[in-house]
């Protein structure tokens, strides 16, 4: 199992790496939770949470990890192999859904699927360094929205269409602006 810690993503199989935190675990309770449950327990931060302090697995049916509370927190979650994960997944089914009772003290963005660990980490900094021109360096901002045509009649509107452009995904329009802006900076 790959574990990353709770103020890191979750890594999905296809972007596990040599250097990554790898465990293996004998045995762990399996536990059937909605998938709203599941969803809170992917990106929320706890307190009070009414179960024990260790490590299980929790899952939808769909979709599965491993958590790892300690003091009422989780402080790691982990994710399988792609076999491992439909063996879970068919055993979860078969059993009834649990509740459990916990307050939500934060909650992180949802993650999007699909991209690589190293595109998601080009797009963080990008969104970052876009957030940054845009207020300490106006003068640039204006070059990358004529260049890339972006249109609005405010700097707020410019603004929000360069944002919504690179909200999904990671296309070669993402690639241009990191090899711009941050590879150059």
């Amino acid at each position: 199992m790959n574990f990353v810690y709770d103020d890191e993503e979750l890594l999905e199989p296809y972007e596990w790496q040599d250097d990554d935190s790898y465990e293996e675990i004998e045995n762990a309770p399996l536990y059937h939770v909605s998938t709203k449950q599941l969803h809170d327990f992917l990106y929320a931060k706890f307190y009070q949470f009414s179960g024990t302090d260790g490590i299980f697995i929790v899952g939808d049916g769909h979709y599965c990890f491993v958590v790892d509370i300690k003091n009422h927190t989780i402080v790691r979650r982990g994710t399988f192999s792609w076999q491992q994960r439909q063996q879970i997944n068919d055993i979860l089914k078969q059993e009834p859904i649990t509740f459990f009772q916990y307050q939500i003290k934060d909650e992180a963005y949802d993650k999007e699927f699909g991209l690589t660990r190293n595109e998601r980490l080009k797009k963080m900094c990008l969104e970052e360094v876009i957030d940054e021109i845009f207020v300490v360096r106006y003068d640039v901002f204006l070059e990358i929205c004529q260049q890339f045509h972006i249109e609005g009649e405010n700097p707020s509107e410019k603004y929000l269409a360069l944002k919504h452009k690179i909200e999904k995904g990671y296309t070669s329009l993402h690639e241009l602006l990191y090899k711009e802006l941050v590879q150059k900076g």
